[in-house]
C-alpha cells in the first residue's frame, strides 16, 4: 500500500483557519454533527456524510462487528471517529479502510456496496479488500468518485466485467483488482486515461483476447509495477508486439509481474526498460536453452538495473550462465527447471545477491567456499533437490548470515554441517536427505530463537533430543522423522503447528506433547516408534489439527473422549497398536473425517452406525483385525466416497447389506485429482512458491494374497474386504453395480 502524506505544519495553519471559517458557515453548507466538545482537534464529520456512511452500513452484513462503532448515539456520531474512518485533519472522510485484513485480524464484511459513498466527495482511498460481495458486479459508480487516488478491491469476491467508467478516476494512483472472478476483458484501452497510476495490478483477471495489455501499459508514464500475474496472458511473438521504444515508453516501470501465464520466450524489448528492477515470468512456457533466454534480457540496458528475476517453475534447460552480467542482481530463482550441469564460480561475483534458489533441477557437481566468499550480504540459499555435495571445511566460518537454508538431497554428510551453528538469523532449515550419519550436536539445543522450521529428515540422526520448549519456543514446525532418534519425548515448543517424529525410536509416554497448547497444532505423525502407555486426554489442545496418526507403537487401553474435539480432523490411523474398548462416541462430531484406519488393535463392540450417519466424506475406512461383532450397520452405505472397506478379521456375522450398490465411488471412475488420498494440513512459504503441503495416507492394504503398504497409489484401490468374519447368506447382486471395484474378498466367512 502506498502511504499517502500531506504537508507540513503551514498547512494545517491554513487548514484550522479554513475549518473554522468552515464552522460559522455551517448553516448554509450542512449541520456538522460530533461526539461532543473535546474531541482532538475538534474534528467532526458533516452530517450528510455520516448519513451516507450509515446507509451504507445498512447493504453490509457484519459478522465480526468491524463496524460496531458506526451508530447514531451522541457518542458514536463523529464518524471520523469511527472504525476504518479517517478525516484526516479535515470534516471530510478521506479515507474507507474497511479491508478484511486490517490491524492484524480478519474482519470480513458481505452484502452490497451502496451508491451513498457519493456523498463522500472529498474520499481519495478506498479499500474494501477481502470481503465478500458474493460475485456482484463492481458498481459503475465508483467511477464516479473523481477524487480517488487509492481503490483496493482485491479478492472481494466481485464478478462480470471491469466497468469502464473507472476509467474516470484521473487522479487514480492506485488500482488493485486482483482475485477476483472478473470476465474476460476484451481490450484495456479504458486504463490509458488513468495517466497518474503507479501501481497496476490485475492479477488472475482473464486477459486472453486483451492483446493492448502490453501498449496500453507503456502509455502510463507513472507506472512502476503492473502485476498481471495468472491473467492467460498468451505467448509474444516478435510479430506480435508493438513497434515501440520500450526504453522511451516504460520510462518508470519497476517492476513487471508475469507469472503464471503462457509466455514461451522472454521478448528482447523487455531488456530495454531501463527502470526496470524486477521481472517475473515463473511459471509459465518458457524452454530453451537459459542462455539464449538471458541474452534478450542482457542485450539493453535492463541488464544494469535488474535486482530481482524470477523463472522458475518453467521448462527452461542447459547450464547456468554467468550471470554477474547483472551486476545489480539481488534475488535470482531458477528452481523446479530442467537445468543441468554446474554452478559456475563467477556466482560468487555478483557481491548484492541475497537470494539464490537453484533448487529442484538436474544440477550436479561440487558446491565449496570459493563459491560463497563474496556473498556477504546472503540470506536465502536453495540447492535442494539437485546432485550437489558441498565440500566445506570443518571450521568454515560463512561470510554470510542465512535466514532460510534448504539443502535437501544434498550430500552434506557424514557428519553434522559444522558451519549451520554459525548462522543466528535462520529462520528456515531443511536439510533432509543429507545423507548425514553422526549424533546430535551439544550446538543443537543453542538454536537461534528466529528459527521456525526444522526438517532433518530422512537421514541416520541418532542420539537424544534436548529441550526444545524454551531456548526454541518459536519453533512452528520441527520434521525429524526417518533417523534413529531415541529415548523419550523431550519437552517441545507451545505454538507447534507440525511435529513428525515418525520412524524413529522415541519410547515411554507422550504425556510430555500436551505442553503443545497454543491451539495451532494441525499435523501430528509419531508413527512407527516405541512409544507406550495410555493416550493423555489433552485432544482439547489441538482445535485445529487434521493430521493424527499413532500407527506402530505400544499405546493400549481405551481412546479418550477429546479426540472427538478435534472438529478439522481428516486423517486418523491408530493401527498397529493395543487399544481397546468401544470407539469413542465423541468421534461422530469429526465430521470431515476422510481416513480411519485403526487396524490390528483390541476394540470391540458392534460397528457404529454414526460412522455412516455423521462422517459423510469418509474415503477410506479399515477396522481389520479387531474384535467386532454384530452386523454390517445399513447406515455404512451412506458412505458414497468410501472407496475402501476393509472389516476383515473380526467376528462380524449377518449377511452383507443389499445397500452396497450405493458406494457410488466404486462404480464411478475417478479423475486424476481423486488419484491420491491427501489432507491439506498447512500453507507454507517455502523457497519463493506458496502452495499446500500435503499429506499422503498410507495404509497396509491386503489384496491379492499379499499385505503391502499403500501409499500415493492408495486412493487407485477401490477394495470391500470382509473375510475372516462369519457372514452368512448370498453374495448381493447389487454388487455387479460396482463397475470400478478391483478386489472383493469374501473368503473364509461361514
Amino acid at each position: 500500500m502506498t502511504m499517502i502524506t500531506f504537508p507540513g505544519g503551514w498547512f494545517l495553519k491554513l487548514l484550522h483557519g479554513f475549518l473554522m471559517l468552515l464552522v460559522h458557515l455551517s448553516p448554509f453548507l450542512g449541520f456538522i454533527s460530533g461526539a461532543g466538545v473535546g474531541d482532538a482537534n475538534n474534528i467532526r464529520c458533516l452530517e450528510r456524510e455520516r448519513l451516507a456512511l450509515l446507509e451504507f452500513k445498512k447493504g453490509l452484513v457484519d459478522d465480526n462487528g468491524m463496524l460496531s462503532s458506526w451508530g447514531s448515539e451522541d457518542e458514536n456520531k463523529n464518524c471520523c471517529n469511527w472504525e476504518g474512518v479517517n478525516c484526516r485533519q479535515t470534516n471530510h472522510v478521506l479515507e474507507l479502510h474497511l479491508g478484511a485484513y486490517q490491524n492484524n485480524r480478519v474482519q470480513r464484511l458481505q452484502g452490497t456496496i451502496s451508491p451513498s459513498l457519493l456523498a463522500l466527495t472529498h474520499l481519495t482511498l478506498l479499500d474494501l479488500s477481502g470481503n465478500n460481495f458474493n460475485q456482484s458486479h463492481i458498481p459503475e459508480f465508483i467511477g464516479s468518485l473523481i477524487n480517488l487516488k487509492y481503490l483496493d478491491l482485491s479478492n472481494a469476491d466481485f464478478s462480470g466485467p471491469i466497468p469502464l467508467q473507472l476509467g474516470n478516476l484521473l487522479h487514480l494512483q492506485n488500482l488493485n483488482l486482483e482475485g477476483n472472478n472478473l470476465t474476460i476483458i476484451e481490450n484495456l484501452k479504458w486504463l490509458s486515461h488513468l495517466s497518474l497510476v503507479k501501481d497496476l495490478d490485475l492479477a488472475l483477471t482473464n486477459l486472453s483476447v486483451a492483446n493492448d495489455w502490453l501498449e496500453v501499459g507503456s502509455r502510463l508514464p507513472h507506472l512502476t509495477t503492473l502485476n498481471l500475474w495468472s491473467c492467460n496472458l498468451p505467448s509474444m511473438s516478435l510479430s506480435s508486439l508493438p513497434p515501440f521504444n520500450y526504453s522511451k515508453s516504460f520510462t518508470s516501470l519497476e517492476s513487471l509481474i508475469l507469472f503464471g501465464n503462457q509466455f514461451d520466450i522472454i521478448p528482447k524489448s523487455f531488456g530495454n526498460i531501463c527502470t526496470l528492477r524486477e521481472l517475473d515470468l515463473s511459471e509459465n512456457n518458457l524452454n530453451g536453452q537459459l542462455f539464449e533466454l538471458i541474452n534478450n534480457l542482457s542485450a539493453g540496458c535492463a541488464k544494469d538495473s535488474l535486482e530481482v528475476l524470477d523463472l522458475s517453475g518453467n521448462q527452461i534447460t542447459g547450464s547456468l550462465p554467468n550471470l554477474a552480467i547483472f551486476p545489480s542482481l539481488k534475488e535470482i530463482f531458477l528452481q523446479y527447471n530442467n537445468l543441468n550441469g554446474t554452478v559456475p564460480k563467477s556466482i560468487g561475483n555478483l557481491f548484492n545477491l541475497e537470494v539464490l534458489f537453484v533448487s529442484s533441477n538436474f544440477l550436479h557437481g561440487v558446491i565449496s567456499e570459493a563459491h560463497f566468499s563474496n556473498l556477504s550480504k546472503l540470506r536465502y540459499l536453495g540447492l535442494s533437490n539437485n546432485s550437489f555435495t558441498l565440500e566445506f571445511s570443518f571450521n568454515w566460518v560463512p561470510p554470510f548470515q542465512l535466514e532460510g537454508i534448504y539443502l535437501g538431497s544434498c550430500m552434506l554428510g557424514p557428519r553434522f554441517p559444522n558451519w549451520i551453528q554459525t548462522q543466528r538469523n535462520i529462520s528456515n532449515l531443511k536439510i533432509s536427505y543429507a545423507r548425514i550419519s553422526d549424533t546430535i550436536p551439544m550446538w543443537f539445543a543453542d538454536l537461534p530463537p528466529t528459527l521456525r522450521v526444522i526438517d532433518f529428515s530422512s537421514n541416520h540422526i541418532d542420539g537424544r533430543l534436548p529441550d526444545l520448549s524454551i531456548k526454541c519456543m518459536y519453533l512452528e514446525e520441527i520434521n525429524l522423522s526417518v533417523n534413529r532418534l531415541e529415548g523419550p519425548l523431550p519437552l517441545l515448543p507451545t505454538n507447534l503447528s507440525i511435529l513428525n517424529l515418525s520412524e524413529n525410536r522415541f519410547s515411554g509416554s507422550i504425556s510430555s506433547i500436551c505442553e503443545i497448547n497454543g491451539g495451532l497444532l494441525k499435523y501430528l505423525d509419531l508413527s512407527h516408534n516405541l512409544l507406550s502407555g495410555k493416550l493423555p486426554n489433552c485432544f482439547m489442545h489441538w482445535p485445529n489439527l487434521v493430521i493424527l496418526n499413532f500407527t506402530g507403537n505400544n499405546f493400549y487401553g481405551e481412546v479418550p473422549s477429546s479426540l472427538g474435539l478435534l472438529s478439522q480432523l481428516q486423517t486418523v490411523s491408530l493401527s498397529y497398536n493395543s487399544f481397546s474398548g468401544d470407539l469413542p462416541l465423541s468421534l461422530k462430531n469429526c465430521s470431515l473425517l476422510t481416513f480411519i484406519n485403526f487396524e490390528n488393535n483390541r476394540f470391540f463392540g458392534t460397528v457404529p452406525t454414526w460412522i455412516g450417519e455423521d462422517l459423510p466424506q469418509l474415503i477410506i475406512l479399515i477396522l481389520r483385525s479387531n474384535k467386532f461383532y454384530g452386523s454390517i450397520p445399513l447406515n455404512l452405505c451412506w458412505l458414497k466416497y468410501l472407496r475402501i472397506l476393509d472389516l476383515s478379521i473380526n467376528d462380524i456375522s449377518g449377511s452383507i447389506p443389499r445397500c452396497i450398490d450405493n458406494f457410488t465411488a466404486m462404480a464411478e471412475k475417478g479423475d486424476s485429482s481423486t488419484d491420491i488420498i491427501s489432507s491439506v494440513y498447512n500453507y507454507s512459504y517455502d523457497e519463493h512458491l506458496i502452495f499446500e503441503k500435503i499429506y499422503v495416507d498410507s495404509a497396509r492394504i491386503a489384496w491379492k494374497g499379499r499385505d503391502d503398504e499403500y501409499r500415493k497409489n492408495l486412493g487407485l484401490l477401490k477394495i470391500i474386504n470382509l473375510s475372516s468374519n462369519k457372514l452368512t447368506g448370498k453374495l448381493p447382486s447389487q454388487i455387479s453395480s460396482l463397475l470400478q471395484l478391483v478386489g472383493l474378498d469374501v473368503s473364509k466367512t461361514t
